[in-house]
């Protein structure tokens, strides 16, 4: 890699085969498939991520919890899940969480650190919820405040759902910020989050960005932060079968260059997870991750 800009961390452990499920869990791998044709990133490197430590997930999730998990039982803490519970799925979270990680400790060298999987918002400490056993986010901070207790970390949030599990977990947490950008009239249940905005379906391109901009604006009034967690979501997408947001393609990159911009104006580096992402035409949701990475990637 040319320079230290941008680190990329994959690995073939996130893809899943659910055939006929609503979550493309394959997306993982066309999008490194996506990386390794374009003319300018093919030659990167791409950098592989170890497998969660148990020690790790216990930072943020209950042992009762995680019992259930590695049993691969359904109980009242699994059964709120929307995916199979198996072991290459629980593997799979593992090493999402351990690219996010990753990406955390990459953001001692590197500008941005973009995790090619993870954004796993929806997992709360004593349970699964949606496609998330395992908060990867919330794990990579509580680690990095291990040895920087003086971290101040801003999860910017503009996932189409609301990021609920962060806002839950660390809700009494004065030092880190929790911002989440949604559709307000979706799933899931609402936690309180420092700061939610609530669009309305149909939102397009011009009042999306607007928002987002003011949005920072706040942001950079109310909280100082010294680290960014972005959980870039594809599903405000136009054409995402989930939700009823207009974003078109081009504003979603707009969207990410803002991201990029806010993180560089406060000097601050920034780890990027992909979350949600359901296009009617599997192929967007590849191409809107691929443009998350260009926006970071661009000199």
């Amino acid at each position: 890699m040319a320079s230290n800009a941008l680190a990329l961390i994959y690995h073939s452990s996130y893809n899943l085969e659910l055939p006929g499920h609503v979550f493309p869990a394959h997306k993982y791998s066309h999008l490194y498939n996506r990386v390794k044709r374009d003319p300018v990133y093919a030659s990167w490197d791409i950098l592989l991520p170890k497998k969660a430590e148990e020690a790790d997930l216990e930072l943020v999730h209950t042992k009762e919890y995680l019992d259930d998990l590695f049993s691969y039982e359904h109980t009242s803490r699994t059964m709120y899940s929307e995916l199979p519970l198996n072991r290459s799925i629980v593997e799979s979270f593992m090493y999402g969480v351990g690219g996010t990680m990753m990406a955390a400790e990459l953001s001692k060298t590197s500008r941005f650190a973009f995790n090619m999987g993870g954004g796993y918002h929806h997992s709360f400490p004593d349970k699964a919820e949606g496609f998330c056993y395992l908060n990867d986010v919330a794990i990579a901070i509580r680690k990095q405040k291990e040895t920087n207790p003086d971290l101040n970390a801003l999860i910017i949030d503009l996932d189409l759902h609301q990021g609920n599990g962060n806002s839950y977990i660390f809700q009494y947490d004065d030092k880190v910020f929790t911002f989440s950008m949604h559709q307000g009239n979706l799933y899931p249940k609402k936690e309180e989050s420092n700061l939610d905005v609530n669009l309305e379906p149909n939102t397009k391109d011009d009042e999306y960005l607007a928002t987002l901009e003011r949005s920072l604006n706040k942001i950079r009034k109310d909280f100082d932060s010294n680290m960014i967690y972005y959980v870039a979501g594809a599903d405000p997408y136009e054409d995402d079968s989930l939700g009823e947001l207009k974003v078109s393609m081009k504003g979603l990159k707009e969207r990410d260059l803002m991201v990029r911009k806010f993180a560089e104006s406060l000097n601050v580096p920034c780890v990027v997870t992909l979350a949600g992402g359901y296009a009617r035409d599997f192929r967007d949701t590849v191409e809107i991750h691929f443009n998350t990475i260009t926006a970071f990637g661009e000199k």
